[in-house]
């Protein structure tokens, strides 16, 4: 049996039902694309959601202004002004983890969606925002928090 008789056999019910159940689960009550899929545990006893140790082989990519790296689902960067900035992997447009840093902005490589260093959308596929964290830097220790 091929694939067109197979789905002429499932009838129109049952590729409604499927349909139907996948699409229902994209958003919320309140419209938030994905929720559960971004969140991130913080440690229990310093709450950060990611620690990096900058003077590691592993931070190379955040000694030079515009440099960024992905760990744990967040895009941590270095911003051509020397701040350290961090936002989740996520685009907001569509549920992708495919937001990278370039230009002194994160840039959803899927859609061409943008958002400045604070999350805020620079194009329209960039309107609902991006989810954004703290840093703190304590030596050589970067810590990002919710």
């Amino acid at each position: 049996m091929d694939r067109k008789e197979f789905l002429k056999t499932l009838g129109a019910g049952a590729a409604f039902a499927i349909t139907f159940s996948c699409l229902g689960g994209c958003t919320n009550d309140n419209g938030d694309i994905f929720p559960e899929d971004i969140a991130i545990d913080p440690d229990p006893v310093t709450g950060a959601l990611l620690t990096l140790d900058l003077s590691a082989a592993s931070s190379g990519p955040l000694k030079k202004n515009g440099g960024y790296l992905i760990k744990n689902r967040i895009v941590v960067a270095k911003d051509l002004n020397g701040n350290y900035v961090a936002a989740t992997v996520r685009c907001s447009h569509e549920p992708r983890d495919k937001i990278i840093f370039r230009n002194n902005e994160y840039y959803c490589k899927e859609h061409s969606a943008r958002f400045n260093t604070a999350g805020t959308g620079l194009n329209s596929k960039g309107k609902n925002n991006l989810k954004t964290y703290q840093t703190s830097l304590d030596g050589n220790i970067l810590s990002i928090f919710a």
